[in-house]
């Protein structure tokens, strides 16, 4: 808001309305740009009080005045009310996110769990016919442990499991294995995508996005998750 400053020489000639009018309008200067509502029926009382009776407000600007106010406070007492709501329903998503702890998941992946009560599963996923596929399952040293071939196949999932069964009637051990899939097509070797069924140890926010923390040390946005169980 701009403002005038009159000489002290014209002041003391102009009526004390005037100069009262003045004096709160620099008041007013001098406070918070953001007026209140109160604030505002002030400001609008004394414009009337000190209007030139010659050139009086007209009632469509009064009006007018006070809609735009009206308007400016809606939107922000709504805006308000929408930030609390929006914070409401994060908390909401994120307590109700705490049931999927112990679920799995089927995520892209390169590591999965063998359990003693559970086998290791996962799917491969094709997107373009090939010549054939092959799944390979590895210890922690990178040791062939078991291998899935799956022959010519074309776009598509396929799923395999693993119980942890070996050559000559052992098992192996329970804890993670690495997973690799290896595509053939026109001769050429190329790696694969494995799809893995994965425990979640945990739940997170990322902004408005529910994070699941897997056991594997992976983590997957929820909206990015096509199958749990």
């Amino acid at each position: 808001m701009a403002s005038t400053t009159i000489p002290s020489s014209v002041r003391q000639s102009l009526p004390a309305g005037i100069t009262s009018f003045e004096a709160e309008q620099q008041k007013e200067i001098e406070r918070s740009t953001t007026l209140g509502q109160e604030d505002f029926l002030k400001l609008m009382t004394a414009q009337l009080k000190n209007q030139d009776p010659m050139q009086p407000m007209e009632n469509g600007e009064f009006l007018g005045q006070m809609a735009q106010f009206s308007t400016v406070s809606s939107i922000g007492e709504m805006a308000k009310e929408l930030k609390a709501l929006s914070e409401q329903m994060v908390s909401s998503r994120l307590l109700s996110s705490g049931s999927l702890i112990g679920r799995s998941v089927l995520s892209s992946g390169n590591f999965a769990e063998l359990r003693e009560d559970a086998p290791l599963e996962g799917t491969v996923r094709i997107t373009e016919p090939v010549d054939g596929a092959v799944v390979y399952i590895r210890n922690a040293i990178g040791q062939v442990m078991e291998t899935f071939e799956l022959g010519p196949a074309g776009a598509g999932d396929y799923p395999f499991a693993w119980d942890g069964a070996l050559s000559g009637g052992m098992n192996a051990l329970p804890g993670q294995y690495q997973v690799d899939v290896s595509l053939v097509k026109n001769g050429q070797a190329t790696a694969g995508k494995a799809l893995l069924y994965t425990k979640v140890h945990s739940v997170s926010m990322n902004g408005s996005e529910v994070m699941l923390n897997l056991v594997n040390g992976e983590t997957v946005a929820l909206s990015q998750v096509s199958t749990m169980r």
